[in-house]
């Protein structure tokens, strides 16, 4: 299986060439419900990660989700 090279977070990670957002999350042991994620500059909505494979030099940042107001 291919391999692409991701930044998350600033750490660089080798991941399966298919993987999905919501695959690197659980792998990476990373409560879905707890974060908001940015894939380059964008916002990806939570509904679509299970369907968005990720790209070889993609950047995904990952934000704490706090609740209320």
């Amino acid at each position: 299986m291919s391999k692409i090279q991701i930044t998350v977070n600033g750490q660089l990670l080798s991941v399966a060439y298919d993987s999905s957002l919501q695959q690197i999350l659980l792998d990476q042991q990373i409560a879905l419900d707890s974060v908001a994620l940015l894939r380059g500059n964008r916002v990806v909505p939570k509904s679509q990660w299970s369907f968005t494979t990720c790209e070889d030099g993609d950047v995904i940042e990952l934000f704490g989700v706090v609740a209320g107001g």
